[in-house]
């Protein structure tokens, strides 16, 4: 699994539950990435992982990945952005593997130039995080569903992600939230995700806005808080957070709230869900079908709107409660990572033409 991702969100956690659970199913899994901090946290998990240059997509890079997966045995290579595909398709000329493409790119459109084209002539299959994206993306690129394609959505460790109210109450105490009503963003931070229109949504509450926590880590932390200041909003940055932490911070959320407009599934918001949290997201991307009807969605683009949903839903604890309940009823029946793990094993069969063993 090649991964050019710099923080442990989104791609990091979605290739560890596809490598534990081909492990499982007896395969061998083995991450490659382009960052020491990505490679730390899959080799904490227990995942063999590998750190190798993701910069450079030339032939030289292409050599010394070929040469890696020589090393490890691999027979098929996962791989989720542009960069990775194009190096993964120019290594597989060398060491011939079968490249598997989990698209999970966010951008308005997919890449068309001929260099992404001529990539994908090496793509055995293309799995798509979301029908969302799938239906967007063929859309676009009608030569990405020459080749095999799937849906496969993203998927949930309900047990690890469940409500917990002592964890939340731990969460709460460590950050000195009290009993008020608190609100929990997760995501890296990053532009995509949008925090600026988070910002302004607060702004919209007023002086009665409860605290807004964030949890990740990212290159515009200090741009952000910068923004935080200017407004003078209780907005509390908690950095990135191991999974048990993180559970408790969702439980300790009244609300959790999404803003990205471009996501490919949104993963924190099925972690939410599945802790039984009830959710406000935008509407954009694939956060609809992850929602579906056990959340809100609202404005992308008015953050008013935005502010009356949620100050709607932090007013009515009943539906909070009934929300909340319908959340991990939709998480935990409808995101399986069981379920998620058994097809990605069946699909790299399927394209390696292997058996488990």
């Amino acid at each position: 699994m090649l991964t050019s991702a710099r923080t442990w969100r989104g791609s990091g956690v979605s290739f560890a539950n596809v490598a534990t659970g081909l492990t499982k199913l007896g395969h061998r899994a083995h991450a490659i990435a382009g960052d020491q901090e990505v490679v730390d946290c899959f080799l904490a998990l227990g995942i063999p992982a590998t750190r190798i240059r993701t910069d450079d997509t030339g032939i030289r890079q292409a050599s010394l990945l070929a040469r890696l997966l020589g090393k490890i045995g691999a027979d098929g290579l996962l791989v989720d952005r542009p960069r990775d595909l194009r190096l993964g398709a120019l290594a597989s000329l060398i060491r011939p593997v079968t490249v598997v493409n989990r698209y999970n790119l966010s951008r308005a459109a997919p890449p068309r130039d001929l260099l992404s084209q001529l990539a994908y002539l090496r793509v055995a299959l293309t799995i798509f995080v979301s029908q969302t994206l799938a239906d967007k993306v063929l859309s676009l690129a009608g030569f990405i569903g020459r080749k095999p394609f799937c849906v496969i959505h993203e998927a949930v460790d309900s047990d690890l992600y469940r409500p917990d109210a002592a964890a939340g109450a731990a969460f709460r105490i460590v950050h000195g939230l009290g009993d008020s009503a608190c609100v929990l963003a997760v995501g890296s931070l990053t532009r995509e995700k949008r925090y600026e229109y988070l910002f302004d949504v607060w702004s919209s509450l007023g002086p009665s806005a409860p605290p807004l926590v964030i949890c990740g880590s990212g290159a515009q932390l200090a741009e952000l808080q910068g923004g935080v200041a200017r407004r003078r909003l209780d907005v509390r940055f908690v950095g990135h957070l191991a999974p048990e932490r993180l559970r408790g911070a969702y439980n300790a959320a009244t609300c959790f709230v999404h803003a990205g407009a471009v996501e490919t599934f949104g993963l924190s918001v099925l972690e939410a869900m599945a802790c039984g949290r009830p959710v406000v997201v935008a509407r954009g991307g694939a956060l609809p079908e992850v929602v579906g009807d056990s959340g809100l969605v609202s404005s992308a683009e008015s953050a008013e709107e935005f502010a009356i949903s949620l100050d709607g839903l932090l007013h009515d604890p009943g539906r909070r409660i009934a929300l909340g309940a319908a959340a991990r009823i939709r998480a935990v029946e409808g995101f399986s990572l069981a379920e998620m793990q058994q097809r990605y094993a069946a699909a790299f069969e399927a394209a390696c033409k292997v058996l488990p063993g």
